[in-house]
């Protein structure tokens, strides 16, 4: 699932927008490549794999482990929030 765009007129929080851009940044080569051109580029799975050279299921395979490792580290940073 990419991230939601960001309505005109709402902010989100920095504190969080640098959580994720942090956990992107910190996912291994393979899955930051693919989680950047699939969820920031906006690109479909069929040019990530033109793009990467990879096949159709290590594509998926690639971006389901980069969506869970920032998934989790959001959910980390969410659990640690002061309430």
């Amino acid at each position: 699932m990419p991230f939601p765009p960001i309505r005109p007129g709402r902010r989100r929080r920095p504190a969080r927008r640098s959580i994720r851009a942090g956990s992107i940044r910190a996912l291994p080569p393979g899955q930051r490549a693919v989680v950047h051109l699939r969820d920031v580029q906006g690109l479909d799975a069929a040019e990530v794999c033109a793009i990467l050279g990879l096949e159709p299921g290590n594509q998926r395979v690639l971006l389901h482990r980069g969506r869970a490792r920032i998934r989790q580290a959001l959910e980390d940073y969410i659990h640690e929030e002061p309430a």
